[in-house]
């Protein structure tokens, strides 16, 4: 293996370390609002008319009570 060779690799590892690093750091980041959207998409239900939050809708054919 050359010279030239192992630079390449030493420097192709370090972006890649590099990158990496940047990236986690950016999710790391971002973590607490992520977390807040996912609870507040979960709470709301998605605003999904199927039912699947609990909402009951007539969409689940669920129509005992209403006229």
């Amino acid at each position: 293996m050359s010279w030239d060779a192992l630079t390449m690799l030493v420097l192709g590892l370090f972006g890649s370390l590099a990158l990496l690093v940047t990236l986690i750091t950016s999710l790391l980041k971002q973590l607490p609002d992520l977390v807040a959207a996912w609870r507040s998409l979960t709470t709301r239900g998605a605003g999904c008319a199927c039912g699947a939050a609990g909402g009951g809708t007539a969409a689940d054919g669920d129509d005992a009570g209403r006229e």
